[in-house]
């Protein structure tokens, strides 16, 4: 067997995007300088394909044949155990090395790491892991992103942005390319993003939990609300975003509490009609102070002066 490459982990976006270099240095790694005589890309997800199959066949045929071949495998743990077995008894007979022409990928998102054939590939394979970016790394992947196209965005698009979109760095990657069209045609501002580009052209994903979590704060639920707030963080949402979505929400409620044609609003009909509902049971005033207490905990938690997770089960708990 020849070198087998392991790529996976929850950025799809940067495992994809390695791979695709991988590719392209491929291409001129021949001694010709002609690249892979050829390379296969086998979806394991594909029901109707036999991927043992077709994977022995294209390895015993390039031993065959001694031609150089890339052979690509994606999202291999989708197989069933079974089959998952047949391939990890090929791999070991045939056994992994890492000083022969051709290279196999077998490319995962994310897979237990008891998983028999994970641990043997964990231990055989190159492997490169693709964790999801936190809020600094992020920041510099935006930065190196803009970069790359000739523009530039201030500190706080970018601040927003992640607040906003999240770790997801495919629609991170089509707002970024949105932002930037839409400076390019304009020639505005020397192709410069800023935080209300943002807010004019991108929308936040809102979770219906968070509607949960305001109708709890409108009825004064306040176990209600705690319990959903813990139970977005056990699930992994950042805290800046949970802060984020409140402020969103909070800010459309203000809205709609001054607008008699809430249309007007732009918002999406399902948006509007929950956010219709929830205004009723706020009075501005009492809006207006959430809204600023929010601003203060966004702003102190910034400055180190607080901790964002501790200060936002206080704003919950002082409904």
């Amino acid at each position: 067997m020849d070198m087998v490459i392991l790529l996976y982990g929850l950025d799809t976006y940067r495992s994809k995007e390695e791979l695709r270099k991988m590719i392209e240095k491929s291409k001129g790694s021949t001694q010709d300088g002609q690249g892979w005589f050829d390379f296969v890309r086998i979806d394991a997800s594909n029901k109707q394909l036999d991927v043992f199959k077709e994977l022995k066949q294209t390895v015993d045929t390039m031993s065959m044949f001694g031609s150089q071949k890339l052979v690509i495998i994606e999202n291999i743990f989708d197989l069933n155990q079974d089959d998952q077995n047949e391939i990890l008894d090929f791999l070991k007979k045939k056994k992994i090395e890492n000083d022969k022409n051709i290279t196999i990928i077998l490319g995962a998102e994310e897979v237990e790491a008891k998983n028999e054939l994970f641990k043997y590939l964990k231990s055989k394979a190159e492997c490169k892991e693709f964790k999801s970016l936190d809020k600094p790394q992020l920041k510099k992947w935006i930065k190196y992103f803009v970069d790359k196209q000739k523009a530039s965005i201030d500190n706080s698009a970018s601040e927003r942005l992640i607040d906003w979109v999240g770790n997801d760095l495919w629609r991170m990657s089509n707002e970024i390319n949105k932002l930037i069209s839409y400076k390019i045609q304009g020639t505005r501002d020397n192709n410069q993003i800023k935080s209300e580009d943002v807010e004019l052209f991108i929308k936040p994903e809102i979770d219906l939990n968070i509607f949960e979590m305001v109708d709890a704060i409108g009825y004064k639920n306040k176990a209600k609300a705690l319990k959903l707030f813990n139970q977005h963080l056990k699930d992994g949402a950042d805290e800046y975003y949970l802060l984020s979505m409140f402020v969103y929400q909070i800010r459309n409620l203000i809205r709609v509490k001054t607008t008699k044609a809430i249309e007007l609003l732009g918002l999406h009909p399902f948006v509007a009609r929950k956010t219709s509902q929830q205004a009723e049971k706020f009075t501005f005033e009492e809006l207006k102070k959430i809204y600023h207490h929010l601003m203060t905990i966004d702003f102190e938690s910034k400055l180190g002066k607080t901790n964002i997770k501790i200060a936002l089960e206080r704003f919950i708990a002082d409904l």
